[in-house]
Formats: structure tokens, C-alpha cells, sequence
């Protein structure tokens, strides 16, 4: 390949590889990104199904414990009596009931299971500044109110199923007192998976079903400060608030295949460019060799049969001249000095003529040892002036064989356009006449073939 094919390709490579590299790194973002996405998708399914599960969950436990309450609700005196056997009842039925504690004027008289919950048994709620207020509001709305989540005085962190019991339901004017049931908030939690899914990190506020306003019992601030999801989580009678931020880094194997498709993207680009090169330099080469003489490295017959054609297509506004030009005892040469050396002034020949001629002018080789030039804009007398030069020039420039020099002699014949009906072969008929009577007449005055 040519140097100045090289300096360009080269330089054209690096500046596609460039774009291709920042194409590449944005298909690589648009990926991450994508992935990413992807991935946040699925830990909000995953965090909505959790949410789901735990009202599902918090529900059902709850409803059981309503029904507790309408027992009591039919005979208060009655069913405190059979306590015992009617919370055992509930219990066998829930999933997460810890225990169940009754408080006829918010005094706690009897819990069940009572081991482990001994010292809640004669506790005034009414001494429990934090717990007391909810206990309230149940009255006050006559209705299931959630405490909580809160610390237990028996341990263990709890949420609290406020159920007031009234003599005189349904105007529930009379109060008798208060049936609280325990549900166990870690084993609520850890069955939904809220807490230990590693896809993503929550946060809950609204203690005592309080909402978006109340305080923070799981988490922290800033999960609620830069939320990838927020949103309700309905509990009975109140709402809680829940955040999350979602932990969704890729894997070692994700940002691999993007940093594999990056590099693949690369190669691709690589190949295209040198493959389309190579290609270009294969359909230069066979425009050389269709168009060009291998040995001279001038135009080739099949060229200038197809120039000087296309010259004549133009008609008359069209002014050139051809010169057909033969060089002198070059058999004699081939056979005494050797075919090398014939080669070697046949391409001296072909570099005078080039030399002489201008840039838009054609030098041919049409064979053997025959040349033929088109010189465009020219008429007789100029033309006439340049055969003269191209023979004067062209015999000036010696091959050295040995300690001989061997001057190349030519025999010119000239025509210009117009001289004829307007056929490239009448055209060139007419110049080859012309130049073998030159050759003829320089036959009969023989000149030396070189010059020691």
C-alpha cells in the first residue's frame, strides 16, 4: 500500500475509533441504565408484594381479634368469666397473636398466655402516659384502633389491637372496658420480608396509624428524604406511611457483558473500516491495472482508446492533437543488450513523454515499443511545436548499460482532430501513416545508439 494511502487511512481510523468509542460508552450508559431500571422494577414488585402481604397478614389477625370483641360485646361479665377458653380459641386461629390481655376499666385482670406476661396483670392503663391515649381513642371511636408499634412493659416490641367493650352496644355509650391484643411486630414483619430483603432499604412512619405526619418507628429520615417509592400501607382505622430506596447495583457478570458488548463494538468498527480499506486498495488496484501500463506505470491502450472515443463524442468543440510515436531499432537493442534493457528504455521513454506533456494532456503506452500522446487545446502550429519538443526531449535522456549510454531515437507522426470523418481509428490511421514515413526516413540516415 502507498505511503500516502497509509497517511490518510490512519488518521481517518482514529478519529471513526473515537466516535465509535463514544458511541459505545453511550450504548454502555443507555445499558446501565436500562439494567438499572430493570432492576428497580423488580425490587418495587418485590416491596409491593411484601407490602401486601404484611396488610394481608395484619388484617386477618386483626379480624380475628373483632371477633373476640363480639363476644364480649353479647355479655361482658359472661365472657370475661370464660376468658380463658375464648382467647385460647383466638389464638390457635392467628399467626401472629402473642398474647391477649382484657382490662375491665383499663385495669389488665387477666392475660392469656399468662407465662412470660405476669407483670402486665394488674396494670392501670390509665398509668401509661404513652399507650393510655390509644386506648382513648378506641373508646372514642367505638371502633378497633391499632396502638403501635411500642415497647411492651413485659418486652418485646408489639402492635397493640385496641377493642372497646361496651354494655350497650350498639349505642355504646356504657363502657365496661378494654380487650388488648398483642401482635408481635418483628414476626409480622420478617414473614411479609420487608425488613430483609437486601433489594432494597424502608422506612415507616406513623406510629398509631398517624401517617405521612407521624413519628418514625422503622428506618430512618433519609430514606424518606430521597425515596425511590413512597406510599400508603393501610392498616385499620389509621395508615402508615412506608418509603424505600432501592439497592440495585449491577453484578460482576452484568457490567462484564456491557464492557464485552463495548469492546465487541469496537471490533466490529475495526473490522468495517480495514475490511472497507482493503477493498478500496483491491478496486484501486484493478483501476490501475485496467487502466494503467504494468511496466511504465502510464496510461495503458485500453485508457486511451477510451479517452480520445470520448474526446471525438464532443465534435467540433473539441480541438486535440494525437501523436503516435515509435521508437527506432528497438528490436535491435532487445536483441543485443538484452530485454532487461529494452524494458528499462521503454520506462525512460515513458517518463521523457510524461515530462514533456502537460498535467491534462494523456501519455500512453498502446504496446511493444509504440507510445501515443493526446494533447488537448492545441492547433497545427503549436502542435507541430510539440512534436518537435516531445522528439527533442525525448532522445536527450540516456540509459547507462555498462560503461555504455544508450539515447533512445523516436519517430513521430501527428494529427489533429478534424482531419479526418471523425473516427478514433481514421484519426489514428492518419498519425501512424505520418509516423512511418518519419521512421522511414530516419532509417535511411542511421544515427549512433549511444555514446561511450
Amino acid at each position: 500500500m502507498k505511503k500516502k494511502h497509509w497517511a490518510l487511512a490512519l488518521p481517518l481510523y482514529f478519529v471513526g475509533l473515537l466516535l465509535a468509542w463514544l458511541f459505545s460508552s453511550w450504548l454502555a450508559e443507555l445499558a446501565t441504565e436500562r439494567l438499572s431500571q430493570s432492576l428497580k422494577n423488580e425490587a418495587q414488585e418485590e416491596l409491593l408484594l411484601a407490602k401486601s402481604q404484611l396488610e394481608s397478614a395484619l388484617f386477618r389477625d386483626v379480624f380475628l381479634a373483632d371477633s373476640l370483641a363480639t363476644v364480649f360485646t353479647i355479655d361482658p361479665d359472661e365472657a370475661f368469666q370464660n376468658f380463658e377458653s375464648i382467647a385460647k380459641q383466638l389464638m390457635s386461629k392467628s399467626t401472629f397473636v402473642r398474647n391477649v390481655g382484657v382490662a375491665p376499666d383499663d385495669i389488665i385482670r387477666k392475660n392469656y398466655p399468662l407465662a412470660g406476661n405476669e407483670k402486665a396483670i394488674g396494670l392501670d392503663l390509665k398509668s401509661l402516659v404513652d399507650q393510655y391515649p390509644t386506648v382513648l381513642k378506641a373508646r372514642e371511636l367505638k371502633d378497633v384502633f391499632l396502638a403501635g408499634p411500642l415497647e411492651l412493659v413485659q418486652g418485646g416490641r408489639a402492635i397493640i389491637v385496641r377493642l372497646p367493650i361496651f354494655y350497650d352496644y350498639p349505642r355504646s355509650d356504657n363502657y365496661w372496658g378494654v380487650i388488648s391484643v398483642v401482635i408481635d411486630y418483628t414476626r409480622l414483619m420478617e414473614s411479609a420480608g420487608l425488613l430483609s430483603n437486601q433489594q432494597y432499604t424502608i422506612a415507616i412512619r406513623g406510629v398509631n396509624g398517624s401517617g405521612r405526619g407521624g413519628q418514625i418507628f422503622e428506618g430512618g429520615l433519609d430514606t424518606f428524604e430521597q425515596p425511590d417509592y413512597q406510599g400508603l400501607l393501610i392498616i385499620p382505622n389509621g395508615e402508615w406511611w412506608i418509603a424505600a430506596t432501592f439497592n440495585v447495583a449491577l453484578n460482576d457478570y452484568q457490567k462484564s457483558a456491557i464492557i464485552l458488548g463495548q469492546l465487541l463494538l469496537l471490533l466490529f468498527y475495526s473490522g468495517l473500516f480495514w475490511g472497507g480499506f482493503v477493498l478500496w486498495k483491491l478496486y484501486r488496484t484493478e483501476r490501475f491495472f485496467a487502466n494503467e501500463d504494468v511496466l511504465t506505470n502510464i496510461k495503458n491502450r485500453r485508457f486511451a482508446l477510451s479517452y480520445l472515443h470520448s474526446l471525438l463524442s464532443k465534435g467540433r468543440s473539441s480541438k486535440f492533437a494525437v501523436f503516435v510515436i515509435d521508437l527506432n531499432r528497438f528490436k535491435y537493442i532487445n536483441d543485443n543488450y538484452g530485454h532487461e534493457t529494452g524494458d528499462e528504455l521503454l520506462r525512460r521513454v515513458a517518463l521523457s513523454l510524461a515530462e514533456v506533456v502537460r498535467g491534462g494532456d494523456v501519455v500512453a503506452r498502446m504496446g511493444g515499443d509504440e507510445f501515443l500522446i493526446i494533447a488537448n487545446r492545441l492547433n497545427e502550429s503549436e502542435a507541430q511545436k510539440l512534436a518537435e519538443k516531445i522528439k527533442r526531449y525525448g532522445e536527450s535522456l540516456p540509459i547507462t548499460v555498462g560503461d555504455e549510454q544508450i539515447y533512445p531515437s523516436l519517430s513521430i507522426g501527428m494529427a489533429i482532430s478534424g482531419e479526418d470523418d471523425g473516427s478514433a481509428e481514421n484519426l489514428l490511421q492518419l498519425a501512424d501513416q505520418r509516423m512511418y514515413r518519419d521512421k522511414t526516413a530516419c532509417a535511411s540516415q542511421p544515427t549512433e545508439l549511444h555514446q561511450s
